[in-house]
């Protein structure tokens, strides 16, 4: 791996990034770039390989040796996959402590850069691929992490957390989850703002204190939630869009409660 920047790092330049629109898929540019973005951060052609081979039960082809027709070994195996194994290869390359970590720091940083460039929704945090909203969303979320874990709300901070788990998780993401554990965060939240911890967000919203009309969006994002997150109907199961919503809200609502109630 080369430590010498390049000419748009040096300046500040970047690519002007593209409207999130690829989520469950794996478009044949990023199955190459991933092997270009490991080779540029240090990995070997080999070390590669042996990372696809094992994640996709492959044997490797001892007649090929040397860099390029490894490189294109791995490129038809990285081609050949689902989606969904192309982001677990990811982060098997990420976590492997076999591979020096100044190596694996880069191929994140590298990845990440990429993801934002070309419009894909998720992103690389400690070895993991989780989702990635618009930039909005991802202040929001890290900002109600921060606060909830400032004034020690980690209950609060786990089902936030296990909300943005849900909305991750591949091939399918958990819908419904994603809704019920986000508004468990809130509803935490004002159970111990209200010290009222029998009682459900719908029935304490009133003793919060909000100002209008922001006591009205927490009782109807909570009635939406108790209808798509709990009690489903038949045929109208809720969409990515509206799940992304809810906890996008729901994070946006807890770091005002928090900053409310030091």
């Amino acid at each position: 791996m080369q430590n010498n920047q390049s000419f748009s790092e040096r300046y500040g330049f970047q690519k002007e990034p593209k409207p999130t629109t690829i989520r469950r898929e794996a478009p044949p540019r990023l199955r190459k770039a991933i092997l270009d973005i490991a080779i540029e951060s240090g990995f070997k052609a080999k070390d590669i390989r042996g990372v696809l081979c094992r994640k996709l039960r492959e044997i490797e082809n001892e007649d090929n040796w040397s860099d390029d027709p490894v490189m294109k070994e791995c490129l038809d195996l990285i081609k050949s996959c689902e989606w969904f194994e192309v982001y677990e290869i990811c982060e098997v390359l990420a976590q492997e402590k076999n591979f020096p970590l100044v190596w694996r720091n880069s191929f994140e940083k590298g990845l990440n850069k990429f993801f934002i460039e070309e419009g894909i929704g998720w992103k690389i945090a400690n070895g993991l691929i989780v989702t990635r909203g618009e930039e909005d969303f991802e202040k929001v979320m890290s900002i109600a992490k921060d606060r909830l874990e400032e004034t020690k709300r980690m209950t609060a901070k786990s089902e936030l957390e296990e909300a943005i788990r849900d909305l991750s998780r591949r091939p399918e993401p958990d819908i419904t989850g994603a809704i019920h554990h986000s508004m468990a965060a809130l509803e935490c939240v004002a159970k111990e703002i209200t010290q009222e911890p029998t009682k459900t967000l719908g029935k304490i919203t009133n003793k919060l204190n909000l100002p209008k009309p922001i006591d009205d969006v927490v009782e109807k994002i909570w009635g939406f939630a108790s209808n798509q997150g709990r009690h489903i109907t038949e045929g109208k199961k809720p969409d990515f869009a509206e799940a992304e919503l809810t906890v996008h809200l729901s994070g946006a609502l807890v770091s005002y409660l928090c900053e409310k109630n030091k």
